[in-house]
């Protein structure tokens, strides 16, 4: 199969995920369903090293499921516990059901929501997720926010460590678009917290309430990161910066430097 390997690093340098998805079509008729997916863990760790989020973007868009980028799990176990496909677009098909799956027990156990994107999945046959993925974005942010409100108070600094904010799914978009970084202003933070607030259509008041109702229910699990992704998150944080100046002694844990694009 090496000479595969070869030839799918190449299309794939090149961006032509149409060829990788006709050849791995070919392959699947002779060959065992393991060995092709040993395949692509081989190529795809050649070329993305530990970059989780590229690795997980690369396969996903080969079998046309990218939307479900986001789905914290082994992507190889998941592809090599499917039967043996007869064609891609099964694969695919065989996939996507347990993708859903995983992406249903994430959300409900207080998993990750991070690089899930609304718009697209609504795009999408992955659209049935989206009630799972709003509700746990809501549950994780409303004991987020509490988390701070409690923090505010016993600080020395006029800093907060925005590490947690980081690891929410809106905390993410908005830290992002605000080019902020590790370390942020408490006056900054308030503005994030002010806009998470109404994302979630609740008075601020409330939060404590609310956050009582979700325990007294037993949602009370958030932030359930696996390891691997995790370790990615912190890693791209720290990567940017304290408070804005770059430390580049972490850019070896999220290569390639196209982290921006997630």
């Amino acid at each position: 199969m090496l000479e595969f390997a070869e030839e799918i690093k190449y299309y794939l340098v090149q961006d032509n995920v149409r060829a990788v998805q006709n050849l791995i079509d070919e392959l699947i008729k002779d060959n065992e369903w393991k060995e092709i997916v040993d395949l692509l863990k081989t190529v795809t760790r050649s070329l993305y090293k530990k970059h989780l989020l590229k690795t997980h973007q690369m396969v996903l868009t080969i079998f046309k499921l990218v939307e479900l980028l986001g789905v914290d799990c082994d992507i190889f176990s998941e592809l090599s516990s499917i039967p043996e496909p007869d064609s891609i677009d099964n694969a695919s098909n065989l996939l996507f059901d347990n993708l859903i799956q995983v992406a249903k027990t994430q959300f409900s156990s207080g998993g990750s929501t991070l690089f899930f994107n609304v718009d697209n999945l609504s795009k999408t046959r992955s659209i049935i997720i989206i009630p799972d993925l709003i509700e746990a974005r809501y549950r994780e942010t409303i004991f987020i926010i509490s988390e701070y409100n409690e923090l505010l108070p016993t600080l020395t600094k006029e800093w907060v460590d925005a590490s947690r904010l980081w690891r929410t799914g809106y905390g993410l978009r908005l830290l992002r678009a605000r080019n902020h970084r590790l370390l942020i202003h408490v006056k900054d933070y308030k503005v994030i917290r002010n806009l998470l607030v109404k994302e979630l259509g609740i008075d601020m008041k409330n939060i404590a309430e609310e956050k009582d109702r979700l325990i007294l229910e037993g949602n009370s699990d958030y932030l359930q990161l696996s390891q691997q992704l995790d370790v990615f998150v912190l890693s791209y944080i720290i990567s940017l910066g304290v408070i804005g100046k770059f430390d580049p002694k972490y850019r070896a844990l999220i290569d390639p430097e196209d982290s921006q694009e997630f």
